[in-house]
């Protein structure tokens, strides 16, 4: 079977198109926000925001996005225990919802709630960037949550109960801290990624270089408002702040996560070039994974999930069964990076070698459509076509893999390659179009 050929001419010069408004995209961050007044999250309707396609039936989520589900009702005070969380959750008088129908893109099992603190990117680029007044709607912004360190995550899909206080720090003195810092102007994230992929990060399972960087523009600014200091445990909370950047090497990981959706967002433009068949958002909810083409950048693909692969962490992890995968994170690898980017990630690349097709180094050359002259010195290739996809030349995706349970959460690194048969439908309905 070869891969999908829709009209040649018009889906290459619809694609053009698309890559070249997503190369002139110069994507930053900006502010940190919580949700209820980033996205208009009502905190009286109760709604959470997961990654993905929309679940089958959002009042039996998966395992893990129950377990983070339930978190989340206690962190926002909608139940006081573990039972009444769960009674509403599966009434539907607490909604699940796609984060991406709002601008938004959360990893592996994290929702986002109306309290949840997230980070805010702007396209500098467009007309009025930094204004507040922005259209949400014409996607000059995207968002991810806030990473909180290392230790006890959301994302990870168990219930342990540590997870509660390191929100309310995440969403209380790290958010204002980050954002005081923010409000001196917009941090451009171009060179921070071109960094980070300089220095071996694929950007996805990796972002150690980037994170430095990042730390190097953010941590001088942190010292100076602890010098300034004017409450009694101010300055503990920048020290605090400040630690985590500096240990917590995938924190530039959402970051870079909301940079890459609005990205991906803008070059769709609404689905102006309706024969492009790039790929604008690969998700999956734990249950489905699906794909979105800037031809038609509001259609979700979705086919049947199955679960990433790769080394355990420990034993306990090794005897686990893995989720299908989940999360937005896949948006990365959409653009060009993550399992796209293994060639210079020589780490990463190792960890996952048992299980990486023999023509690992070969298959970005063949799905990707053009270079991003802002991500490395000869222009990274970025634009997974989906018309070049075909049966044992699939794009590869580093992704984690978590306790399908959703009690013992991260259960280490994988890698997922999603079936090529997605690709095959999304790129029929574009040419049917």
């Amino acid at each position: 079977m070869q891969a999908i050929d829709p009209n040649e001419e018009a889906h290459r010069a619809a694609n053009a198109r698309v890559l070249a408004r997503l190369t002139s995209v110069q994507p930053a961050w900006t502010a940190v926000r919580p949700a209820r007044e980033a996205l208009a999250l009502d905190l009286d309707h109760h709604t959470l925001l997961h990654a993905g396609p929309p679940l089958t039936d959002p009042c039996r989520p998966p395992k893990p996005l129950l377990a983070s589900a339930v978190l989340c009702c206690l962190h926002e005070g909608w139940a006081s225990d573990v039972a009444a969380a769960e009674r509403l959750i599966a009434s539907g008088r607490v909604a699940l919802r796609p984060a991406q129908d709002f601008g938004a893109v959360t990893p592996l099992a994290a929702l986002i709630s109306p309290s949840s603190a997230l980070v805010e990117v702007v396209d500098l680029a467009a007309p009025d960037a930094q204004s507040a007044r922005v259209d949400q709607a014409a996607g000059a912004r995207a968002w991810s949550l806030l990473g909180s360190g290392a230790g006890p995550q959301l994302r990870f899909g168990s219930r342990d109960p540590a997870i509660l206080p390191r929100l309310a720090w995440r969403d209380g003195p790290l958010a204002r801290r980050l954002n005081a810092v923010l409000a001196a102007g917009p941090l451009p994230l171009l060179p921070l990624a071109a960094a980070g992929l300089a220095g071996g990060d694929d950007l996805h399972a990796r972002t150690t270089a980037a994170n430095t960087a990042l730390c190097e523009r953010l941590l001088p600014a942190l010292d100076a408002s602890r010098d300034g200091a004017r409450h009694a445990g101010d300055g503990d909370d920048v020290y605090a702040v400040a630690q985590m950047l500096r240990q917590t090497p995938l924190f530039f990981l959402t970051v870079w996560m909301a940079a890459c959706h609005l990205m991906l967002g803008r070059a769709a433009d609404g689905g102006r070039d309706g024969a492009s068949t790039l790929v604008v958002a690969l998700a999956g909810n734990g249950e489905r994974i699906g794909i979105r083409l800037a031809g038609q950048p509001d259609r979700w693909h979705a086919v049947p999930a199955s679960a990433p692969a790769g080394p355990p962490l420990n034993t306990s992890a090794a005897a686990a069964s893995a989720l299908p995968v989940v999360g937005d994170s896949g948006v990365i690898d959409a653009l060009g990076c993550g399992g796209q980017a293994l060639s210079g990630a020589p780490e990463i690349a190792d960890v996952l070698a048992p299980w990486l097709p023999a023509d690992w180094r070969q298959r970005p050359g063949a799905l990707l459509a053009g270079r991003h002259p802002g991500l490395a010195p000869r222009g990274l290739p970025v634009g997974l076509d989906a018309a070049s996809v075909a049966p044992g030349r699939e794009p590869l995706t580093a992704i984690a893999m978590i306790d399908a349970a959703g009690e013992l959460g991260l259960l280490g690194r994988g890698l997922f390659v999603p079936p090529a048969e997605l690709f095959a439908r999304a790129v029929r309905d574009i040419a049917a179009a």
